[in-house]
């Protein structure tokens, strides 16, 4: 970073800059987003948790890179007195080099540029059998996007670009994906499946024993006072947690989408400002992969294994208000609607965005509705030592923490530093689903049969349609950059659900900056299962993974 930019960035309007060309105002100013598995999210975090970010919206995500750089301007200062040897220091030093251009964009450079992102290739080995179908049992990997994956070899190699040109920004990352086989549950599962799903057979589970090339996220975007909108294939994460969220994760593939994000926070005017600030989003895509609609003349069109040629379409709402630095709300709304059989017209659109529900199973049902409210909080007298946050989540309920028993619930607790091991951080989080008018009834629809999935794999959390379930993580940070991490998951899944089961799997991970153009990632995973209906036996596998990653020299701050 130049000399003197640290203390600069903070108040960009005040270097003599004239905002007056708009082409030169950071509000309109395009950038693409930083990827839902970025290494920044944590560091970020991390940073707010030590109490050095004020209006980071963890519960809103991704970020796009000019709200990153606003955010580490924004916690200029506070760094700037830390000890150059802090936790602190470090991760505000690795993120500014990171994010050096958007840093320099503040300070009143062009928005122009072309930058190759990344270049990765990854060889993933499992051997023993994996679970793969989280909608009817559980996933060995979790939150990867979608990626196909199987017993034996599995190989990922991809590259990320990005441009941006004043109010204009493009992103696209793309990947070969080869992955290896998991068997087909037994014809006695495959029935069991279809009676608790009420289809005339099995929906078939996610697809393995491919070799396919996969778009991640490819999009273009506008910007204009903050307000950018952007279309393409789109990931999005609604939810406080690093690990788990119920109603928007990326645990299944990105969504093709017309999005409308508030990219950085805004107050409302007078006396509404009390309220603090808060930022809106908005998108409406298109699904895929669903495989049977039940129709109210009682028909199911469709067939195992091949999508339906017309497919439903998603609409999701979001908004969070921060009314003190210490805390966050979130409340988001999400509905599937159109599809065989529900034509999409401005009517049905207008019906799904404004009802609550629907009173008679007919044609003009409003649409398959979940809504979600989560909360973080920064504990009073810990303010630095402990952040408790929850996620909640109802089908057709209104306002969850109005219906708990009705409810699904996922707390969490995040230490960003542990007493005498300051760099070392502890993270748990946790997940329930209760008993609900019938087993599996979250994430379930009677007109959508495949349920809240898009090419077959669960949009919200990894816990599933009638499971509960943990994640313990401690992470230990050798730098802002290098981290190693230690992990425990368990799963178990009520017995009125295609007979129960449950999972644990316990891991160690490390990602490492190597050089300045290089960085590894590493993954040990060993796991147990048993769910009767897929086998009566216990089952291990051994997960490992390597990952190289190659990125473009940056200059460094």
């Amino acid at each position: 970073m130049a000399p003197g930019l640290r203390a600069q960035v903070a108040n960009p309007g005040a270097l003599g800059v004239d905002f007056d060309d708009k082409t030169r105002s950071p509000a309109n100013m395009a950038s693409t987003y930083v990827p839902l598995d970025s290494w920044v999210y944590a560091a970020i975090y991390r940073l707010e948790a030590l109490g050095y970010v004020q209006t980071a919206f963890a519960g809103v995500r991704p970020w796009t890179r000019m709200e990153c750089a606003r955010l580490l301007a924004e916690a200029d200062e506070r760094t700037a007195n830390a000890d150059p040897r802090s936790e602190a220091a470090a991760l505000y030093h690795s993120l500014a080099r990171e994010f050096t251009p958007e840093l320099q964009r503040l300070d009143g450079a062009a928005n122009v540029g072309f930058q190759v992102e990344s270049i990765y290739s990854q060889a993933l080995g499992i051997s023993g059998q994996p679970l793969t179908d989280g909608y009817h049992f559980a996933q060995t990997l979790i939150n990867n996007f979608g990626r196909p994956y199987g017993e034996g070899a599995n190989v990922y190699a991809g590259t990320a670009l990005r441009g941006v040109a004043g109010p204009l920004a493009v992103y696209f990352r793309g990947e070969y994906q080869q992955s290896g086989f998991v068997p087909s549950p037994s014809a006695a599962a495959q029935a069991a499946i279809a009676k608790a799903d009420s289809t005339p057979a099995a929906s078939a589970g996610p697809a393995s024993n491919l070799s396919r090339f996969r778009l991640i996220d490819a999009y273009a975007a506008w910007t204009f006072k903050n307000n950018q909108i952007s279309f393409g294939k789109q990931s999005v994460w609604w939810g406080p947690g690093l690990g788990d969220a119920m109603q928007f994760s990326d645990n299944a593939e990105s969504i093709p989408m017309l999005r409308y994000d508030r990219v950085s926070p805004f107050k409302l005017p007078g006396f509404l400002g009390v309220i603090g600030p808060m930022r809106v989003g908005f998108f409406i895509g298109r699904l895929a992969g669903q495989q049977f609609v039940h129709l109210p003349n009682g028909t199911s069109p469709g067939q195992p294994g091949v999508s339906l040629a017309n497919q439903p379409y998603i609409h999701g709402m979001k908004l969070s208000v921060r009314p003190t630095p210490n805390l966050e709300i979130g409340f988001s709304r999400s509905v599937i609607f159109g599809g065989p059989g529900f034509p999409v017209t401005w009517a049905s659109f207008w019906r799904s965005i404004f009802s609550g529900g629907s009173p008679t199973y007919t044609f003009s049902d409003p649409g398959d509705s979940r809504q979600a409210f989560d909360i973080s909080y920064r504990v009073p007298g810990l303010r630095d030592w402990l952040t408790f946050y929850c996620d909640s989540f109802a089908d057709d309920e209104v306002f969850p923490p109005a219906f708990p028993t009705h409810s699904a619930w996922g707390p969490g607790v995040y230490l960003p530093k542990l007493p005498h091991l300051h760099k070392m951080d502890f993270r748990a989080e946790g997940a329930i689903t209760p008993s609900r008018l019938f087993p599996g009834f979250f994430y379930y629809n009677i007109h959508y049969l495949d349920g809240y999935t898009n090419d077959r794999e669960l949009m919200g959390s990894w816990i599933g349609r009638q499971g509960s379930g943990f994640q313990l993580q401690s992470t230990y940070w050798f730098s802002g950059r290098s981290t190693l991490q230690v992990g425990y998951r368990s799963l178990w899944v009520d017995h009125s659900f295609l007979q129960g089961g449950w999972l644990k799997d316990y891991s160690v991970g490390t990602n490492i900056r190597l050089t300045e153009n290089f960085s590894m990632q590493a993954l040990g995973q060993y796991e147990q299962w048993r769910f009767p209906l897929l086998t009566t036996n216990r089952v291990r596998n051994m997960t490992t993974s390597i990952q190289l990653s190659y990125t473009p020299h940056r200059s460094a701050p």
